[in-house]
């Protein structure tokens, strides 16, 4: 039960820093890409790359940080909606580039994160 606790902890921290984070980042880069949650996404692969390194995905300290806190800060289905939202307005190109962006740049970021802490 402390588990589950430690997860919603971390989630509500890690939603609330991205529902932030988004309102930051749209002021100050107004664009039809969707920066703000391609940069928060990234963040919280990094985060996460760090966390599983760091806990070997085991314990409590996984759970708050990497589930809960990334978790909460990652937004898979905003990626899928503003991706259908680019195609709608047939932004081919920006939805294309969008979804392989977050996918090379989400992977290469967990990636670094790991690598960082398992020298």
């Amino acid at each position: 039960m402390v588990t589950v606790g430690l997860v919603g902890i971390g989630a509500s921290f890690g939603a609330i820093l991205r529902y932030e984070m988004t309102k930051y980042i749209k002021k100050r880069v107004p664009s039809y890409f969707p920066f703000g949650t391609l940069i928060i996404n990234v963040l919280a692969c990094l985060i996460l790359g760090m966390f599983a390194t760091l806990t070997l995905e085991t314990g409590n300290l996984y759970a708050l940080g990497g589930v809960g806190f990334c978790g909460g800060l990652s937004t898979f289905s905003t990626l899928s909606f503003e991706t259908i939202i680019l195609i709608q307005e047939r932004r081919y190109r920006i939805a294309v580039e969008y979804v392989l962006g977050s996918l090379i740049v989400g992977i290469t970021a967990i990636s670094f994160g790991a690598f960082i802490f398992n020298i």
